[in-house]
């Protein structure tokens, strides 16, 4: 009897590093825990908690090269932005030509988030307005924001609870 699993393989990763959440018992391979990612080792941010992990603060979401959507979690902490492929340790990896390397972080403390260009070359800006070399914004729930000609638009979670 053929096994009724035949010809199918497991779902591709995801971009952008977030692992999925997983059914009850089944756990993330690397920690363990249901439902959240294995810890980042080498970025910056909030202290994570003993078992490595950092609290979800909020997510960036794009629309503008995949119609279904596509997203990236922001944790409490800095959150670096970069260009994806460089060999480089960021959190949210853009693949867009306009976005630097090391574009922007986003800090999320105690429910503010706080939006840092670092020099990029394309610039970044909040509602379409730049806010500067090495300029900093404060951002709220529904904020755009874009990296260079890279668009997102910014989900807050944490002031939902």
């Amino acid at each position: 009897m053929p096994d009724k699993h035949e010809g199918y393989a497991p779902p591709p990763k995801p971009e952008g590093g977030f692992e999925p959440a997983r059914a009850p018992g089944r756990g993330n391979a690397a920690t363990g825990i249901p439902g959240n990612p294995p810890p980042m080792p080498g970025r910056q941010g909030a202290a994570p908690s003993p078992d490595g992990r950092r609290a979800l603060a909020g997510f960036l979401v794009s629309y503008q090269e995949d119609p279904l959507g596509k997203f990236w979690p922001l944790w409490q902490g800095k959150n670096a932005v970069g260009r994806a492929d460089t060999g480089q340790k960021v959190d949210v990896e853009i693949a867009h030509g306009t976005t630097s390397t090391h574009h922007a972080t986003i800090d999320c403390e105690g429910g503010r988030f706080i939006l840092s260009d670092l020099g990029s070359t394309n610039g970044t800006f909040h509602n379409e307005e730049a806010i500067g070399f090495k300029g900093r914004r404060e951002l709220r729930d529904g904020d755009k924001i874009r990296f260079g000609g890279f668009s997102v638009i910014t989900i807050i979670v944490t002031a939902r609870t």
